[in-house]
C-alpha cells in the first residue's frame, strides 16, 4: 500500500476491528458470567467496578511513563495487556480473581482508548476530525456487530469460558497490525503530562461523563440480569441492535457533530442520557429498560464530541497527552461512585444510582453550554472556534 495515510488508516481501522469483536464478545456474557456462575451482589459490582477502573484513573502516568515508545508500539502492547487480561476471565472462579484480571485487562483498555484516538486524530485535520472517527468507529461497530454474532450462535455450546479464550486471541490481532502504523504520521506528545488551565473545559466534561458512565457501567446491564432476568441471548441480541444502529449512524454523527459544533451535539446528547437515567428510575418494566439500553448506546455516539472539540482547541503536541489526561480526569469518578452505588442500591433500591446518575447529566449540560458555538469556515484552512 503505497499511500502511508491509507496504510495508516488500513491498520489503525484492522485493530479497532479486532478490538471491538474481543470486546463485543466481552459485553455480551460478562454480567450473565457475573450473576449466574460467580453470583455477584450489587454492592460487589460497584467494588469491581472501582477495581477495574483504577487503571483508568492512572492513565495519565501510564502514558507518561511509557513516553519513550512510538504510539503505534504503546498501543499494541496495551492491546497485548487487554488480550491477556480478558483471556483470563475464563480462569475466574473467585471474586478476588475477578477483580485481579479485570485490572490487567483495564490497564490495557485504558491505554489503548487515548492511543487509538490520537492514533485517528492524526489522521484528520481539525474540520473532518468528527468524519475520520465517526468512519473508524463505524468499522469497529462491524467487529463487535460479527462477534455478538457468533456469540447469539455458540455461546451455549462452548460456554462463556471458552467465549474469553477467544476474545483474548482476538485481540492480539489488533496488537500484531497497529504496530505497522506508520511512526512519522502518529503525533508525538511534546510533555510527559499536559494539565494546561485552557484545557478545563475538556477536563471537566470528561469527570462529569465518567461520573455518568461508571454508574451505567457498573449498573446498567446489572439492572437488566438482576432485576429483571434477561439472559445472556437476550443481552447479546440487545447489543446486536444497538451495535447495527450505531454502525448506520457513526459516519453520519461525525459529520453532524463537524457542522453544528460539539456544543449542540453535546447538549442533545446529554439531554437523552437525562431522561434515559430517569426512566431506568421510574419506569419498573423490564421492556422499557431494554429499550432505555439500546437508546443509551447509541446516543453515546455524540461522546466523540468531547474529543473533537479537544482536536479544534489543543496544539498538535497536546492532543495525545491530553486524551490521557482526560481519561484520567474521566476516571476519578470511578474510586468514589461505583462503590457509593452499589451500597445505595442495597440499601434503598435499583432507582437511587440512577437518580444521582441523572443528576451528573445535568450538570453536564450545564458545562458543555460554555463551549463557543461553532461557526464552520468556508474550507479546509478554516480552524472553527469550537
Amino acid at each position: 500500500m503505497s499511500n502511508p495515510r491509507a496504510r495508516a488508516f488500513a491498520v489503525l481501522a484492522l485493530a479497532v476491528f479486532s478490538y471491538q469483536f474481543a470486546n463485543g464478545i466481552n459485553r455480551s456474557i460478562q454480567n450473565n458470567f457475573f450473576v449466574e456462575e460467580l453470583q455477584l451482589q450489587a454492592d460487589q459490582m460497584g467494588f469491581l467496578t472501582t477495581a477495574r477502573e483504577l487503571p483508568g484513573f492512572l492513565t495519565a502516568l501510564v502514558a507518561a511513563a511509557a513516553m519513550h515508545l512510538a504510539p503505534p508500539h504503546l498501543g499494541s502492547l496495551a492491546l497485548t495487556v487487554m488480550g491477556v487480561g480478558y483471556g483470563s476471565y475464563g480462569l475466574v472462579y473467585s471474586f478476588a480473581g475477578l477483580a485481579a484480571v479485570s485490572m490487567i485487562g483495564s490497564l490495557g483498555f485504558h491505554t489503548w482508548m487515548p492511543i487509538s484516538n490520537a492514533l485517528g486524530l492524526s489522521l484528520a485535520s481539525r474540520d473532518d476530525a468528527g468524519q475520520v472517527l465517526g468512519k473508524i468507529q463505524a468499522i469497529g461497530f462491524a467487529g463487535a456487530l460479527i462477534s455478538m454474532g457468533l456469540i447469539v450462535l455458540v455461546v451455549q455450546i462452548v460456554g462463556y469460558r471458552v467465549s474469553f479464550f477467544i476474545s483474548g486471541a482476538v485481540m492480539v490481532v489488533g496488537a500484531l497490525a497497529i504496530v505497522a502504523f506508520p511512526a512519522r504520521l502518529a503525533e508525538r506528545p511534546k510533555h510527559r503530562l499536559v494539565l494546561r488551565r485552557r484545557y478545563t473545559l475538556y477536563y471537566l466534561l470528561t469527570f462529569l461523563d465518567g461520573c455518568r458512565g461508571e454508574v451505567f457501567m457498573a449498573f446498567g446491564v446489572y439492572l437488566l440480569v438482576r432485576q429483571y432476568h434477561v439472559d445472556v441471548r437476550t443481552i447479546t441480541l440487545l447489543l446486536l441492535v444497538s451495535t447495527v444502529i450505531s454502525m448506520t449512524l457513526s459516519q453520519r454523527v461525525g459529520r453532524l457533530i463537524d457542522t453544528i459544533g460539539e456544543r449542540r451535539a453535546l447538549t442533545f446528547s446529554y439531554a437523552c442520557h437525562f431522561f434515559t437515567f430517569l426512566g431506568f428510575a421510574f419506569i419498573n418494566d423490564g421492556m422499557a429498560a431494554i429499550a432505555l439500553y439500546v437508546v443509551y448506546n447509541v446516543i453515546m455516539l455524540f461522546s466523540m464530541g468531547t474529543n473533537t472539540y479537544l482536536k479544534r482547541t489543543a496544539d498538535p503536541g497536546d492532543v495525545a497527552p491530553s486524551l490521557a489526561m482526560g481519561m484520567t480526569t474521566m476516571h476519578a469518578a470511578a474510586m468514589v461512585v461505583p462503590v457509593l452505588g452499589g451500597m445505595l442500591w442495597e440499601r434503598f433500591g435499583f432507582q437511587l444510582p440512577f437518580i444521582v446518575g441523572a443528576g451528573f447529566i445535568v450538570l453536564s449540560i450545564f458545562t458543555c453550554r460554555q463551549i463557543p458555538v461553532h461557526r464552520p469556515g468556508p474550507g479546509p484552512a478554516a480552524a472553527p472556534a469550537g
